[in-house]
């Protein structure tokens, strides 16, 4: 089932709320920081052997995805403690992965560079250049020449 634009803004919201939280200002969002220093309520994540499942993958970067659909989880999770609940699915999970390691703003940007590509942005933000594609349309931008 699709998010609804309602979810899509909470999850956005509760991304871009994350990344003030930790006065992360540019990319990449340091995921395991906050894995491993969660916001008050959520219990520390242990990501010591999801290297060993991410090791090797069709996707640089896809661990990272991983990562911050876990934490979307652990949120989900315990989110009787916080001001109100988060829509529990894989999109939901897929939808904040990329809003929090690809925050609207800083893609703005950084797309605005000339001759930047989707290979650029990928290292730039170091989440899969597939990440960076879906973020642009989720904006309404297109991937121009990029590819």
């Amino acid at each position: 089932m699709a998010l609804s634009t309602n979810d899509q803004q909470r999850i956005e919201e509760l991304a871009v709320k994350l990344v003030k939280h930790y006065d992360f200002k540019r990319p990449p969002v340091q995921i395991e920081k906050v894995l491993s220093n969660p916001p008050e309520g959520l219990s520390s994540v242990d990501i010591s052997d999801m290297s060993l499942v991410f090791g090797i993958g069709e996707h640089r970067y896809e661990y990272r995805m991983a990562m911050a659909r876990l934490l979307y989880r652990e949120i989900c999770r315990a989110s009787a403690d916080w001001e109100q609940n988060y829509p529990y699915s894989n999109d939901a999970a897929k939808y904040f992965a990329a809003s929090f390691l690809v925050p609207t703003q800083w893609l703005l940007k950084a797309a605005r560079r000339p001759l930047i590509t989707l290979q650029q942005l990928s290292e730039d933000f170091q989440v899969p250049e597939y990440a960076i594609a879906n973020r642009l349309v989720q904006m309404g931008k297109r991937a121009k020449e990029m590819s």
